[in-house]
């Protein structure tokens, strides 16, 4: 059998519900990102335009301060529940955005918006990460990972064309739509045994808001310190081409401000299903060596792009990278998080990713200024982030080395 086909083969060996959860996100992850491709725009029209880094700064600074308490609720209570709620809030959103048509009130909306989504995620990558054996959670998360490129890239691909469709108001009911889909498909989910269901069960006498909300020392998993570091770094990447590829397509002279997005999301798409594998037989680091280098590549070849032809090619090495990076960082926090408090682990992890892509989003504003010939310094501070990362994993990798030998 070629390796394709054992490749095909090894995908039955995942339960119904493992796959399942990869549609939910796919379809969650489109329903939030189709709008974003126009908010620079929408929110310049509502005379914000000096506030664009909001539009995600926001959003995903709430997602972070959501993140705790998703984390705790998934540990105590189940991994469902927070994603009910993170899915029904934003789909609440989605209908109200029509009607705040302030910049004080649309980005009050953001934020809420921001903090609705740092439900969901925690609750799906604690339960996946649950029900994969270790020996496969490479793979897992990164057929996992293409499901949210997928969903990421795709819906920022299918906004503008909607928007020309249907208009502005007609784009956030679409985005309500599939948030609704997305709702449904969480009853198909049965949970599985969980590890922690005893841990849970000896934390049932205490009240509620116990359960719920979390203590100084329920933040922050320490032990996923080093893949929520470098997550930070690459969200700070993500942030930078999330809230300027828009106003870059635009300065070339394109008019689907998402076909970016939607040539980077074909080559992540492959890069993932071959990069999880690797990360079961190789381990974390050298994934992410590779992943980092070629984020440098792709920041100087976007930073220089006076063409589409060369704009487009850096969103073939982004996703390349993005592809590398992003299975072996989920794979890797769902190794070495606490297997009774998966979900703290996970929340730390999404905590540097939001946090980063909001600081990301904060240093573009100031980069960039909406100024065109501020591209290049600002992608050559992103390269020098990755080479921060690529630093960072050679010290860490050199203390591990010192510890296990002492």
């Amino acid at each position: 059998m070629s390796k394709f086909g054992v490749f095909f083969e090894n995908l039955k060996d995942y339960p119904r519900a493992f796959w399942v959860l990869c549609l939910n996100m796919l379809v969650f992850m489109v329903s939030f990102n189709m709008i974003l491709p126009e908010m620079n725009e929408y929110l310049t029209d509502l005379g914000g335009a000096d506030k664009k880094w909001m539009i995600l700064g926001l959003w995903t600074f709430a997602a972070a301060l959501a993140r705790p308490f998703s984390g705790k609720i998934a540990d105590n209570i189940s991994r469902k529940s927070v994603m009910y709620f993170g899915i029904l809030v934003s789909i609440l959103i989605c209908f109200l955005y029509p009607y705040f048509v302030t910049v004080t009130g649309f980005l009050l909306l953001r934020f809420l918006h921001g903090f609705s989504t740092g439900f969901q995620p925690t609750g799906v990558t604690a339960l996946i990460a649950d029900i994969v054996p270790k020996g496969k959670r490479g793979e897992a998360m990164g057929i996992f990972g293409v499901m949210i490129s997928i969903g990421f890239s795709g819906g920022l691909a299918m906004g503008s064309p909607i928007k020309q469709a249907v208009g502005m108001d007609g784009l956030f009911l679409t985005s309500a739509i599939m948030g609704i889909f997305a709702f449904l498909l969480l009853f198909f989910i049965v949970e599985e045994n969980k590890p922690y269901k005893i841990a849970r069960a000896n934390n049932s006498s205490e009240s509620l808001a116990s359960r719920i909300i979390p203590k100084w020392n329920e933040i922050f998993a320490p032990e996923v310190m080093n893949p929520s570091v470098i997550m930070f770094l690459t969200a700070m990447c993500s942030g930078t081409y999330m809230m300027v590829v828009p106003d870059f397509s635009t300065h070339l002279g394109m008019d689907n401000k998402g076909m970016f997005y939607l040539v980077n999301v074909a080559f992540t798409v492959i890069t993932r299903f071959v990069a999880g594998k690797y990360y079961d037989k190789y381990g974390a680091h050298r994934n992410l060596n590779i992943g980092l280098f070629l984020l440098i590549v792709g920041a100087l070849l976007t930073g220089t792009s006076t063409t589409v032809t060369q704009f487009l090619l850096s969103g073939i090495v982004f996703g390349i990278a993005g592809g590398i990076c992003s299975p072996a960082l989920f794979a890797w926090t769902a190794d070495l998080a606490n297997p009774i408090f998966k979900g703290r682990g996970m929340s730390t992890m999404f905590i540097a990713l939001e946090l980063g892509i909001a600081a990301g989003n904060y240093g573009t504003q100031k980069i960039y200024n909406n100024n065109p010939d501020n591209f290049l310094n600002l992608f050559i501070v992103m390269a020098v982030l990755c080479l921060v990362g690529i630093v960072y994993l050679f010290f860490a990798r050199r203390i591990k080395r010192s510890n296990s030998n002492a």
